[in-house]
């Protein structure tokens, strides 16, 4: 029976690393929410249902990312990442849910059939929406009952390990603490990221009893129950292990957002734009750069910018909701906030235009 795909986005925690009193998956990465990158990539990997697990903030969450395609669903206490995505249960499966009970008193409507869920970290946000469908696929495979990523790392210290068997398929993940040597040797650590058949994961779920200290129950137990009864669990190595980075501090999330930078610069590159010293220069995906432009140094561009075929800015130039026409010329340290510069337009250095609705001063990038 064929399934459909839904996804299941982790997003109730604090993040008290992050010393914030904003939601961690609401720091910005790239001009965007951390979880805004988490949910396209779900998006692109054909999911036309997504479910936010919401806790920390949770109204400031839902303004954020509300959408027609997301639903949401509470985790009033936070007990874990399985009992994290059991709140889903009635979002995803309907009548065929167990108690259907989401954590905020609504129940399921109807059984909605069987499907696959990619459970994602709102905090995941240079995850790919191929890798999901890879992902997914490696789940509804002839033989699976579901899939989990790993990450293929040189030097994987202190994280778990993930052991497979001599098909490829998940056994158990050791701590490296209780590791011995030959397990240490391993370098596959759990990336965060599952595909698993709904409802029976929710089932599986509902027998997991909690053996740790904190009462939590883990993702992690629900594949672990299937490979005691004899199913197959199969594990999808990352081509890319950075996909699996997740964002815990202030730090994390400078390096995320270069990342993504960085593979927008990329993009840009590969369709014919100029940019003189990427590790220096900032486009957020949200702009639009025509071919033959080119961007020295120190270029910052927000927001809806967009930037004409041909047109060169010159270095420190900061642009925010800004059009600049094709052929046109920015001189160094130039100011456009809102502002619109004509085709073959000069614009001399150190020049500050503002255009309609520009009300906020300069300070992105």
């Amino acid at each position: 029976m064929s399934r459909r795909r839904v996804a299941v986005v982790l997003a109730a925690g604090k993040g008290t690393r992050m010393v914030s009193d904003l939601p961690k998956v609401l720091h910005r990465a790239a001009g965007r929410p951390l979880l805004a990158w988490v949910l396209d990539a779900a998006r692109e990997a054909g999911c036309d249902e997504i479910v936010v697990v919401v806790g920390h903030e949770a109204e400031a969450v839902r303004r954020e990312v509300a959408a027609p395609d997301v639903d949401f669903a509470l985790q009033a206490e936070q007990l874990g990442t399985g009992h994290a995505l059991a709140q889903a249960a009635s979002r995803v499966c309907g009548d065929d849910a167990g108690d259907g009970d989401t954590g905020d008193g609504d129940k399921g409507d109807g059984d909605k059939g069987p499907a696959t869920v990619l459970v994602l970290s709102g905090d995941v946000p240079l995850v790919r929406g191929e890798t999901l469908v890879e992902l997914a696929e490696a789940a509804e495979a002839a033989g699976a009952w579901g899939a989990l990523a790993v990450a293929d790392v040189e030097r994987p210290g202190r994280l778990g390990r993930v052991l497979t068997g001599d098909d490829g398929a998940f056994q158990r993940i050791v701590e490296a603490a209780d590791a011995n040597p030959e397990e240490l040797a391993v370098t596959k650590i759990n990336a965060g990221l599952y595909a698993f058949p709904a409802p029976d994961v929710f089932h599986r779920l509902e027998r997991v009893e909690p053996d740790n200290a904190q009462g939590e129950i883990y993702l992690t137990d629900a594949p672990g129950m299937a490979r005691d009864d004899g199913e197959r669990v199969a594990v999808y190595v990352l081509d890319d292990a950075s996909e699996a980075i997740g964002v815990n501090t202030r730090g994390d999330l400078a390096r995320a957002h270069r990342a993504l930078m960085d593979r927008h610069l990329e993009a840009l590159m590969d369709r014919g734009v100029s940019i003189l010293e990427p590790a220096r220069t900032t486009v957020e995906p949200t702009v639009e750069v025509a071919q033959d432009a080119v961007l020295h140094p120190g270029v910052s561009l927000l927001g809806g910018s967009r930037v004409g075929e041909g047109a060169v800015l010159h270095a420190g130039v900061w642009a925010r909701d800004a059009e600049i026409g094709a052929g046109a010329e920015v001189g160094p340290h130039s100011v456009l906030d809102g502002a619109t510069v004509a085709a073959g337009e000069t614009v001399p250095a150190l020049t500050a235009r503002a255009g309609k609705g520009a009300s906020d001063p300069p300070g992105g990038g």
